[in-house]
């Protein structure tokens, strides 16, 4: 009977979730795809500037905001875009201002941060709570995954199948393929398509990438 009712359970919360997105979030955001799940409880701000692929799927406990640089024009478009079957887990928070992108199949772990804008840092100014934001276009590719608690800072890049490790801190570019660890993440293996293995980067080597986007 355990068994049976923990499949239940699943089943049951599935069907909820699919429901939630049915009856009410596929009406506020900007679009929603099709077969999408929503947990509960989700904070969305702004949603009509929020654009979903299909077969997304968003774990509970997450924050999914748009601030517009320019709200209320009479030409509306997403500042976050999301493609299909991506699949977001618990308590990841994802603002966006003017371009944050997230690729078809990328994996989102628990706790994650991904932003395309910072608040200004003028030591001389108002607190910097009521400074201007400021904003860079940030970039998930197709397919990369991003590990437990990882921080995506404005104005990066994560690479097409790329894996980011748990609690790096991404600000750059991190080139498709490889592997990054740290806070700044840096890249320590890059997958070598003729032996299909990941080989080790040397810490000048990984420098010279991040430096040159290449």
């Amino acid at each position: 009977m355990g068994i049976i009712g923990h499949r239940l359970h699943k089943r049951a919360r599935e069907l909820k979730n699919k429901l939630v997105m049915l009856l009410w979030y596929r009406f506020i955001f900007y679009k929603a795809g099709a077969r999408c799940s929503i947990s509960q409880p989700l904070y969305t701000h702004k949603p009509e500037y929020i654009q979903i692929g299909n077969r997304v799927s968003i774990g509970p406990y997450c924050r999914i905001e748009a601030h517009p640089a320019h709200p209320g024009k009479r030409l509306l478009k997403p500042v976050i875009i999301m493609g299909d079957r991506i699949r977001i887990e618990h308590g990841v928070n994802i603002c966006g201002q003017i371009q944050l992108t997230i690729e078809d199949d990328v994996l989102i772990s628990g706790g994650c941060y991904i932003s395309d804008n910072n608040h200004s840092i003028d030591p001389e100014g108002p607190r910097y709570l009521d400074q201007p934001l400021t904003s860079t276009p940030t970039s998930i590719g197709r397919g990369a995954w991003l590990g437990q608690n990882v921080c995506v800072l404005a104005g990066s890049f994560v690479g097409e199948r790329s894996i980011i490790g748990a609690g790096s801190v991404v600000n750059g570019y991190i080139p498709p393929y490889s592997i990054a660890v740290g806070a700044p993440a840096r890249v320590v293996k890059s997958y070598n398509f003729e032996t299909k293995q990941w080989d080790k980067v040397s810490k000048g080597e990984s420098h010279i990438k991040l430096i040159r986007g290449v």
